[in-house]
């Protein structure tokens, strides 16, 4: 079992996650409701976290919150450090955000950092592409004022791998609240991050 020590917190990842509490999952159910479309999609970006500082220094958590509400009108992000069969930890987060027009410039500038985009299948259908969710682009034509437009994610660098993430679409559920309700480490900070929602 790893732990990472800072100057006064243990921070210890579960082999197997704690169930969640029911008032948990109403929380998880409550901001959910917040973040979907009228269809009940989420946008989800699955994130490699390379420095797991965010999980245990203030500081650090409030960076990341900062540099993320500079682009994101709301959000949530949920980290979790799950064991592999290999025995090593992915530390990684999952960030949840509306369809709306103003993710656009950040999920565009994440895949040309490296991200994916994948298509998970919820009840044997395959969810769709992200970007099909989001209102028409109504960004500049030229091709060098549109990337230059976009959100510079260099301050998420040190601590995001973007080339291991991914952006995908999540269909709101009570599984996924209670997916997303499960402890996977104690110590340190809170595990949620929340900005802007209703």
């Amino acid at each position: 079992m790893e732990h990472l020590q800072s100057d006064d917190n243990k921070l210890e990842f579960f082999s197997k996650p704690e169930p969640p509490h029911p008032r948990t999952v109403q929380r998880w159910e409550r901001r959910l409701e917040s973040l979907s479309n009228p269809d009940g999609f989420i946008i989800h970006c699955a994130l490699r976290i390379d420095n797991t500082k965010i999980f245990y220094v203030p500081e650090v958590r409030d960076s990341v919150k900062n540099v993320l509400a500079r682009f994101l009108p709301s959000f949530v992000v949920k980290l979790e450090g799950d064991w592999q069969r290999s025995g090593f930890l992915f530390p990684h987060a999952h960030l949840l955000l509306p369809a709306v027009s103003e993710v656009r410039p950040f999920l565009v500038a994440m895949k040309f950092s490296g991200a994916k985009v994948v298509r998970p299948k919820y009840r044997g259908e395959l969810l769709p592409d992200p970007f099909t969710l989001l209102p028409p682009d109504r960004g500049p034509k030229n091709a060098w004022d549109y990337i230059s437009s976009l959100p510079d994610l260099t301050p998420l660098g040190s601590f995001v791998k973007f080339t291991d993430s991914t952006i995908s679409t999540f269909k709101n559920s009570a599984y996924l609240a209670r997916y997303l309700a499960k402890t996977t480490y104690h110590g340190g900070l809170k595990p949620v991050i929340e900005h802007n929602l209703k």
